[in-house]
C-alpha cells in the first residue's frame, strides 16, 4: 500500500529559516541565527537520511535557541525515525504550539495515523487539507484516505480518495488506493480504471504492480497479468514472482 507522503514536510524544514525578531540585543541575535545556520544543516542531513548528524545539529541549534520551529519539527522527524516515540509527540506538539501550519498538521498526522489514533490523525489531515494556501492539500486529504483505508473504514476512506481526487485528479495515493479499494470491493474494471490513471502519473513500486496483476487475474487477463509480474520482476530482483505462483497465492 502507499505511504504517507512527507518527502515535502523535509525540504520544508529547510524554508522555515527565517530570522526572528530582534528584540532581546545583539546576543539573542546572534544565538537565533547560529541556530538556524545549524537547524539548516541539520534539515539537509535529514533529507540525506543521514538521522545521526540531523539529531546533533538539530539538538545544537535547540541550545541556541530552544524555541527555534525547524529544529523541533527536526528533532520530531528524526524521534520517529528512531523509534523514540514520545519524543516525537513531543516536539510535534511543542512545533505546532510554535508555529501551526498546514505542512506540520500533514507531518503530525501521519506520526498519529502510525500511532493508531486515527481520529485525530484524520483532523490534522482535513485541517491541513482545508488551508487553501497549502500547495500539498490533495496529498493531506488522500494521506486521510489511507489512514482511514489501512484502520478498515473503507467508506469514509473512499470518500477522503475522491475528495483528494477533486483537487487533485493526478494525486498518486488517492489514484491507487481507489484501485485497491475497488479490487477489494470485487469492481475489477473499476480497480483496473483506476491502476491504470495511476500508471499514467508514475512509475508503480513493487506492491503496486503486484495488485494490478492480481486485477487482471480477477479480469481473465493472463498476458497483461504477466507483464505486470515481469515489470514487478524488474524492479524487485531480490523477490521475483512467476505468474503461477500469483494465482496460487490468491
Amino acid at each position: 500500500m502507499s505511504r504517507l507522503r512527507s518527502g515535502a514536510v523535509i525540504a520544508l524544514l529547510s524554508v522555515l529559516v527565517a530570522l526572528a525578531g530582534c528584540a532581546g540585543g545583539k546576543n539573542a541575535v546572534d544565538n537565533q541565527r547560529a541556530a538556524e545556520a545549524n537547524a539548516s544543516l541539520g534539515a539537509d542531513f535529514l533529507r540525506k537520511q543521514d538521522n545521526e548528524n540531523a539529531l546533533s545539529r538539530f539538538k545544537r541549534a535547540l541550545d541556541y535557541d530552544s524555541s527555534n520551529t525547524t529544529a523541533n519539527w527536526g528533532m520530531a522527524i528524526v524521534s520517529e525515525r528512531v523509534g523514540e516515540d514520545e519524543d516525537a509527540k513531543r516536539y510535534y506538539e511543542k512545533t505546532l504550539g510554535l508555529q501551526p501550519n498546514a505542512a506540520i498538521y500533514n507531518s503530525y498526522a501521519a506520526f498519529l495515523c502510525k500511532q493508531g489514533d486515527v481520529d485525530r490523525a484524520v483532523r490534522y489531515f482535513e485541517r491541513s487539507a482545508n488551508d487553501e494556501r497549502y500547495p500539498g492539500r490533495a496529498d493531506a486529504m488522500a494521506n486521510a484516505g489511507l489512514c482511514l483505508h489501512r484502520a478498515g473504514q473503507a467508506k469514509s476512506a473512499e470518500q477522503h480518495y475522491r475528495q483528494a481526487l477533486a483537487m487533485d485528479s493526478e494525486q498518486l495515493t488517492a489514484l491507487t488506493g481507489m484501485a485497491r479499494l475497488q479490487f477489494e470491493q470485487g469492481d475489477f474494471l473499476r480497480a483496473r480504471a483506476f491502476n491504470e490513471r495511476a500508471d499514467g502519473v508514475a512509475q508503480l513500486d513493487a506492491d503496486q504492480l503486484l495488485l494490478a496483476a492480481r486485477i487482471e487475474l480477477a479480469l481473465g487477463d493472463r498476458d497483461a497479468a504477466a507483464a505486470y509480474i515481469e515489470r514487478h520482476n524488474a524492479r524487485e530482483p531480490s523477490a521475483t514472482l512467476s505468474l503461477r505462483q500469483l494465482e496460487q497465492s490468491r
